[in-house]
């Protein structure tokens, strides 16, 4: 059995409707067909020699939730035509699977077991769910993962259960669902609209969570050290001077980065979807909802400029010969991304953030020295959104609210960071004209959305 620990092989499977046994004359084994076939390629599926029934289990979980028949996204059916989450959601959740199967099979416990020998908390903490929270803690104190990640794979565990519940393969859930809440409290004691519940004694956002998540207190010195590096005026200047970004491709990637926030791994996944003719339509700024960091949907603000120009390179001859490339290979163009390598394939993240690499040795040739990243140029756009809304005078709760969406932020903390270093920065006048121009086509829209958030009520 060496080398038998659980792993994950991409399959094409016919996840069909109607199936029924069929005999072929040369057969002696019934075949399964299906009445409307829906085959499916790469699919993720756990294998386990040493834990066999439990691995199944795990994939009929998984096709489920393909297919949408337990927790259909929000959304079903537009990115995935069965009406389940992604392939690209569906393999984070079975990659978060098999590390629970691996964790399972080298501790030797039953994951089904869900009752503990007495109702103590301290009990329950002996259950198997609760032992693999304690080892993803550990391996957080050990920096071999962050708590972001540990709560992703607790999340997945926790709707495995709760998939094995709806289906009573178990009897109970085995750990408890609580509520809380969220409250965020001004600076000068006064109500924020974004953090508030009307007629209520305790102010903020309820939110309803398991008892599974990893507290707050574990994340990383690492991440409270944060420290933002955006580009200033004169970086940004010497950045789009280069020849690299005379590439319209690298330019539209720096764009989406810059004016939009979008991370290195949301530029590769960009739809071509997403893009739109700007002159059949009246909108002044487009909002596109991406996949996100940790598979979470999000949704961008476009300017039509910005929209122009994607829309310009889509439809451009080399974006045509790649897209054809794309099409031998998948049959159709649905699902094509924006950005295509020369043979047609999906562009990794590495490739977007190697621009900067290329800028930067490019600027060295002329004696000018660039410390900047690909993800720097997200937080210029926060930075920049920041105080661009600031200088507008809009609600603060507002900005909050706007700009964690908008950077598609888990918790508030982080998004703090972005609005609280806006506020040091002092803009020279070239810059504050720069961020007046980028922003411009933003501010009317922002401005009716600050009044529908707010019920009217803009007051400081």
């Amino acid at each position: 059995m060496k080398g038998s620990y659980p792993k994950i092989v991409k399959r094409t499977v016919n996840l069909g409707d109607l199936a029924y046994f069929e005999r072929q004359p040369d057969q002696e084994m019934r075949a399964v067909q299906y009445h409307q076939d829906n085959v499916v390629e790469k699919f993720p599926r756990i294998v386990s020699l040493k834990r066999v029934t439990d691995s199944l289990e795990m994939n009929l979980f998984l096709v489920h939730r393909f297919i949408g028949l337990f927790m259909p996204p929000k959304r079903g059916g537009r990115a995935n035509p069965l009406g389940g989450v992604t392939l690209l959601t569906l393999m984070s959740i079975a990659n978060s699977l098999c590390l629970f199967l691996l964790w399972i099979e080298k501790n030797d416990v039953d994951w089904l077991e869900v009752c503990a020998v007495s109702d103590s908390d301290k009990a329950k903490y002996w259950l198997p769910v609760y032992r693999y929270r304690k080892y993803l803690i550990d391996r957080i104190l050990n920096g071999e993962i962050d708590r972001d990640t540990g709560n992703l794979y607790m999340n997945h565990i926790r709707q495995l259960y709760e998939w094995a519940f709806k289906q009573r393969r178990i009897d109970k859930l085995p750990f408890k669902y609580v509520t809380k809440i969220i409250q965020k409290k001004r600076n000068d004691g006064a109500i924020d609209y974004l953090f508030t519940n009307y007629g209520e004694e305790d102010k903020g956002i309820v939110v309803t969570t398991s008892d599974l998540s990893i507290p707050k207190k574990y994340i990383q010195k690492k991440i409270s050290n944060f420290v933002l590096s955006p580009y200033n005026q004169n970086e940004l200047q010497d950045l789009y001077s280069t020849r690299e970004l005379a590439k319209e491709e690298s330019r539209l990637k720096v764009d989406l980065s810059c004016q939009c926030g979008a991370r290195a791994c949301e530029i590769a996944s960009f739809l071509a979807s997403y893009v739109v003719n700007p002159d059949l339509s009246g909108q002044k700024i487009f909002y596109i909802e991406i996949l996100g960091k940790y598979n979470k949907l999000r949704i961008i603000m476009v300017s039509r400029n910005l929209m122009q120009a994607l829309w310009q390179y889509m439809n451009g001859t080399e974006y045509q010969f790649r897209l054809s490339k794309w099409q031998m290979q998948h049959g159709s163009c649905d699902g094509a991304f924006l950005f295509l390598n020369r043979s047609g394939g999906k562009i990794q993240a590495k490739s977007v953030g190697n621009i900067i690499f290329k800028v930067r040795k490019e600027l060295e040739l002329k004696g000018i020295e660039l410390e900047r990243n690909f993800h720097d140029l997200r937080a210029t756009f926060a930075t920049n959104l920041a105080r661009f809304m600031l200088e507008k005078n809009l609600p603060m709760g507002f900005i909050q609210y706007k700009l964690m969406g908008l950077l598609g932020h888990s918790n508030f903390s982080m998004t703090e960071k972005y609005i609280n270093f806006s506020q040091s920065v002092t803009f020279d006048q070239q810059m504050a004209s720069w961020v007046d121009k980028l922003f411009g086509e933003f501010l009317e829209p922002l401005q009716e959305s600050a009044l529908t958030l707010t019920g009217g009520n803009t007051d400081d």
